[in-house]
């Protein structure tokens, strides 16, 4: 995507990390406008793409936070890349699962525009993330606390996770590697690390021996947990072994890195959009017969019909879930 965007429109990466909405607004074949915040779409971020106008829309919500505001500029014009260049279409097309590749493309589209590898290499050394040096990259003012998040789990030099959470312990933000990820919404306050963060807000916190709790009620394997508190967020980083913060921490006993080299399943992760339970993804997971869909552990799948449908009132693509039975418009806007 990165040299796609250097190809056709050269050195518009620098504008967009001065500004992406008006680097946007400036290109022809695309437009961008700003909506109301109206709860969570599809995408990991508060945004749209509308690719069924002419021209296509992006479309981004207005939020209190200006980083965030332009990590979803930048991850919505990442979907307007994957769908207009035939090069990047074709990757998501003999992809499995090619949705929750796009998306997770995007995520890291906007990241590295907003926080370069140099400006990475500042703050989180060879040794990996910590809490701390996720708090600091975004002290440096120039991404939002999602983008800091992605950037730090690609220094993860073990399976783990970043997470970001509210102050009540739920999920608002994850990102994996080599494990499950929390599911957006999940209830982690029950976390050795994040129970002990949300009883110190002024401080950073350790424990060697943490979970993630699933929202299937499953937990993960014991993980090493640092977390801190960022502009009213938690940000917790989770590891099988080797935290950026420890000296010596190795995998322990009936962890997968223990039993086995880690690796994630040949198909990745997913998130259900009926029930939002993540699952892996594989062949043994079982598909069903009809849509093709893999079933989450609850067999939901294609046929539940739980896709995401336009709201003509934000003119965002949401889950079945935010709307009422029979609704035209989702539960914010209805409000």
């Amino acid at each position: 995507m990165l040299a796609v965007l250097d190809r056709d429109q050269p050195r518009l990466s620098e504008r967009l990390l001065e500004d992406p909405t008006a680097a946007i607004h400036s290109l022809e074949g695309v437009e961008i406008v700003l909506v109301e915040e109206s709860g969570d779409g599809g995408c990991s971020v508060a945004g749209g793409y509308r690719h069924d106008l002419s021209p296509p829309r992006i479309v981004v919500t207005r939020s209190a936070s200006r980083p965030r505001r332009r990590f979803t500029a930048l991850h919505e014009y990442g979907h307007h890349l994957q769908q207009n260049d035939p090069e990047l279409g074709g990757h998501l097309i003999d992809a499995p699962h090619g949705e929750e590749l796009e998306e997770a493309a995007c995520d890291v589209f906007a990241s590295r525009i907003l926080l370069p590898d140099g400006l990475v290499d500042e703050h989180i050394l060879a040794r990996g993330p910590t809490a701390d040096s996720v708090l600091a990259l975004y002290a440096t003012g120039r991404a939002s606390r999602a983008a800091c998040c992605v950037r730090a789990a690609e220094r993860l030099t073990a399976a783990g996770a970043v997470v970001l959470l509210s102050p009540e312990g739920k999920v608002d933000f994850a990102v994996s590697r080599g494990i499950f990820p929390p599911a957006r919404g999940s209830d982690q306050s029950s976390s050795a690390v994040v129970a002990a963060a949300m009883g110190a807000p002024e401080a950073t916190v350790e424990r060697e021996r943490t979970r993630i709790r699933y929202s299937t009620g499953g937990l993960s394997d014991e993980l090493y947990g640092q977390a801190t508190w960022i502009d009213g967020y938690i940000v917790a980083v989770l590891a099988e072994s080797s935290p950026g913060w420890l000296q010596f921490a190795p995998p322990r006993p009936g962890t997968a890195q223990y039993a086995r080299p880690a690796a994630p399943p040949a198909w990745g992760y997913g998130t259900c959009s009926t029930c939002q339970d993540t699952f892996p993804m594989s062949e043994s997971a079982g598909q069903c017969d009809t849509c093709g869909d893999p079933r989450c552990g609850k067999g939901h799948c294609g046929c539940t019909a739980a896709r995401e449908r336009l709201c003509p009132g934000c003119s965002l693509y949401l889950n079945r879930s935010q709307f009422e039975p029979g609704a035209d418009e989702c539960r914010t806007c209805a409000e």
